[in-house]
């Protein structure tokens, strides 16, 4: 070959060449670039940072229960000992009702002339006198001793609303308690579902670079995982404030993990016997002594038609005279009852009246809600056990036949992540049925005041 031809030919050979060099470098940049890429968005969602560090804060102490929950909360309520001393208060009170007024000290100047020759002497005139006495007045004993009953009734009254208030707190406790063990536990299901969703994005992230994957199940993989972990996020946020819902009641005991067991007494109570018990209920005895003091009221208004009476001494001194000495009485005289002691009898037969009625109301409105906690605690325990049975195994099942379907080929990815989301929904439902079940239990034992210790497990 000549040099002329090769030398007309090298300029499109050098062109060429820089061509081909300059494609295999876009090439691997290209390469680089998707290797990159891919590494950055194949990382696994991390668990929030937040549950990692309440994790760690909480899982040193010992688990707290609904029990010891209710007894922390009796121990230093201010709601109770706040009762207890206005307890203590009426019955000084009742004590103080049922006895004497105190005596009355008068004194002063009688008798004394201004328009006479011995005007303002103390001397000259003998009717000017220097007195001194003492009265007492003596109220019936009858309407005493009522005054005191009446005061003790207040006590009374008092002692059923410290009795109501015990039940409401322990109740009320419970609830809070159950609320954080619903919010726990779905927290925890929650997680684990994350978890197993980075697992399954890290497998795929394997698989696709092999080729064994597409790129749309790993990308449906990585958007599950991320669903999962803000879902676990969102539990989380429920799970703090439920956590300070029940600090309200036991301080920083609430700071401790919540007992992974839910025990609720093994058999119901029949309904009549819960209806029959809320007759005996404090709300009751509340408006029982209500009635009691409705017909001490009248008692006392009748009262009001005996006339009280009271009896004073005095000593009166006379200078250059003689000193005397008295007694006088003073006796009440109710004639004029028309529109004094008669209406005052009347109004405490309207509200005699009134507090009876109120008891009747209130026991209705008792034995529904009572009723109504029974039909929720037996339908709630029945609903528990169907998942227990056949809801939850079917669901595990499906999830185990949809990852072997998709490792033979013979399934989508999609119906894998299809069923461990219907798992998790499926598991944070009966956890839902379950504290249900177990909030109707405590309204029951609220009604009842019977204790829950040992049985069933929902």
């Amino acid at each position: 070959m000549s040099r002329s031809f090769v030398g007309a030919w090298a300029p499109w050979l050098r062109c060429r060449q820089q061509r081909v060099v300059g494609g295999l470098v876009g090439a691997f940049l290209l390469v680089w670039t998707l290797v990159v890429a891919t590494a950055q968005a194949g990382s696994v969602p991390p668990a929030p940072l937040a549950y990692l560090n309440h994790a760690d804060a909480v899982s040193t102490a010992t688990p707290l229960t609904m029990e010891e929950s209710a007894r922390l909360a009796a121990e230093d309520q201010p709601l109770l000992t706040g009762r207890q001393a206005k307890i203590k208060a009426e019955e000084q009170q009742a004590i103080a009702a049922a006895q004497l007024p105190d005596p009355q000290l008068s004194g002063g100047l009688k008798e004394l002339p201004i328009d006479t020759p011995e005007a303002f002497s103390t001397r000259r005139d003998n009717f000017t006198e220097f007195m001194i006495g003492l009265s007492q007045e003596f109220p019936r004993a009858e309407k005493r001793r009522l005054q005191g009953a009446r005061k003790q009734v207040d006590a009374d009254a008092d002692r059923a609303a410290l009795d109501n208030e015990q039940r409401m707190v322990r109740r009320d406790v419970s609830l809070a308690w159950l609320d954080l063990y619903e919010t726990e536990q779905g927290l925890k299901l929650s997680q684990r579902l994350a978890d197993e969703a980075r697992l399954q994005v890290q497998s795929l992230e394997k698989d696709y670079s092999n080729g064994k994957a597409s790129q749309a199940d790993w990308f449906a993989a990585k958007t599950d995982a991320g669903l999962a972990a803000d879902r676990a996020h969102d539990w989380l946020h429920h799970e703090l404030r439920m956590r300070e819902g029940l600090a309200r009641w036991i301080g920083d005991e609430a700071r401790r993990p919540i007992a992974e067991s839910l025990t609720m007494p093994g058999a119901l109570t029949p309904l009549p016997g819960l209806i029959a018990s809320a007759d005996h209920h404090p709300v009751i005895g509340n408006l029982d002594k209500q009635i009691e003091a409705s017909a001490i009221e009248v008692a006392l208004a009748r009262q009001s038609y005996k006339p009280d009476y009271s009896v004073e001494v005095y000593y009166a001194y006379r200078r250059d005279f003689a000193d005397f000495v008295g007694i006088q009485f003073k006796v009440g005289l109710p004639y004029f009852t028309k529109n004094r002691q008669d209406r005052g009898v009347a109004a405490a037969l309207e509200q005699s009246h009134a507090s009876e009625d109120r008891k009747r109301d209130l026991l209705r409105e008792l034995h529904a809600r009572i009723s109504q906690d029974y039909v929720d605690r037996r339908h709630f325990r029945e609903r528990v056990t169907d998942f227990d049975g056949s809801i939850i195994p079917d669901a595990t099942h499906r999830v185990e036949a949809a990852r072997s379907a998709y490792q033979s080929g013979r399934g989508s990815f999609d119906a894998v992540l299809l069923a461990r989301r219907s798992l998790l929904d499926v598991q944070l439902q009966r956890l839902a049925l379950a504290v249900e079940s177990a909030r109707a239990q405590v309204r029951l034992d609220y009604w009842s005041a019977s204790q829950t210790s040992s049985g069933e497990s929902p």
